[in-house]
């Protein structure tokens, strides 16, 4: 049934704000999208919390469209002003749209999960990947606001399995033995890597370790949803985690592989 929608480029980016608006306003939170014809302007304001502050508005032509192909619900207010939901196939049919762009729509995120796909990569460190892997595909599914936690959960899980593959294979001696010590272990790895000896490279190794403890915090309270901080955890929070895992997983990877 998807397959038979066709859209142009514009309605699928709009759908794809839609659909990540949506995901960006907690679930006890969440409301209609109401949008607002001005003259003058061929764009319609559209108006919900979870909108970009610098969202310019859409064609009311396309709002319709994607309505008439049942990826949003369209119903009308007492006056008259077009408000919608988006409805189950257009959360699957953003799905689609991502898996269409690599899972990704940037180029540097594409890379990155190519190199995770890669065959080396998934042997070296299968289960990592596994868990990764998992909540990436949590994070593009229509029910993933109920899933935030357990994305979090996957995060972490994969860090710590990579860690200690990482670490186990290097075949250091002098480590420290304590595999919750991760960011003491890592930087024993790196410190005897050949790369490390590279003066001009120590800066990019000493921020990469300060760049996994942060990536660490940021997943731990995910898991945690927040209650520490006593915030509201939202989509864009999820997509951040899971892309910063893979990025900071590839970035040690390749930091120890380049170098031997």
């Amino acid at each position: 049934m998807l397959s038979s929608i066709l859209l142009e480029k514009e309605q699928k980016d709009l759908l794809e704000v839609l659909v990540e608006a949506s995901r960006n306003v907690s679930l006890d939170k969440r409301q209609k999208f109401f949008a607002v014809e001005t003259l003058g302007s061929h764009l319609a304001r559209i108006l919900h919390p979870g909108l970009p502050k610098e969202f310019p508005g859409g064609y009311m032509g396309d709002i319709e469209i994607l309505g008439a192909n049942g990826l949003i619900r369209i119903s009308y207010g007492s006056k008259g002003t077009p408000r919608f939901d988006v409805t189950p196939i257009g959360f699957a049919y953003y799905k689609e749209i991502k898996k269409a762009q690599g899972e990704s729509t940037e180029i540097v995120e594409t890379t990155i999960r190519s190199y995770l796909v890669a065959t080396d990569f998934r042997q070296q460190y299968r289960d990592a990947y596994e868990k990764w892997s998992e909540a990436e595909d949590l994070l593009w599914q229509s029910e993933s606001e109920s899933q935030l936690t357990t994305i979090g959960h996957l995060c972490r899980e994969a860090m710590q399995l990579f860690a200690n593959i990482l670490v186990s294979s290097s075949n250091i001696t002098d480590i420290d033995p304590d595999v919750a010590h991760i960011v003491s272990r890592l930087k024993s790895v790196i410190s005897s890597s050949k790369v490390a000896k590279s003066t001009s490279k120590k800066s990019f190794l000493e921020a990469l370790i300060a760049y996994w403890g942060a990536i660490s915090d940021l997943v731990q309270r995910q898991e945690h949803g927040a209650l520490k901080e006593g915030e509201a955890l939202f989509w864009e929070d999820a997509r951040r985690i899971v892309f910063q895992t893979a990025n900071v997983m590839f970035e040690f990877d390749r930091a120890i592989r380049v170098s031997n």
